[in-house]
């Protein structure tokens, strides 16, 4: 199965290759709004290609969720095909 991903998806996933990153930090980086990264990272985990690393309640109460890329991809394409 291959599945093409949009330029927002391919960015938040190149994101979460590097570290993980919570959707603000990703945010922050590339300018896309927090509800589409949210979005794009729901897809993104039922796909598999994407997945939770850790959460927890910071000092000032707020949630924080890192997500990390679940597995390796060429990030050299322009537009990004994943095979499943």
């Amino acid at each position: 199965m291959q599945v093409r991903l949009d330029p927002a998806s391919k960015r938040i996933l190149v994101a979460f290759l590097a570290s993980p990153k919570t959707p603000i930090e990703v945010s922050r980086i590339y300018g896309i709004p927090v509800a589409t990264v949210r979005e794009r990272i729901r897809r993104l985990q039922e796909l598999g290609l994407v997945h939770m690393v850790l959460t927890f309640v910071d000092s000032t109460g707020q949630m924080r969720q890192y997500y990390e890329a679940a597995l390796p991809i060429d990030s050299s394409d322009e537009e990004l095909v994943v095979e499943l």
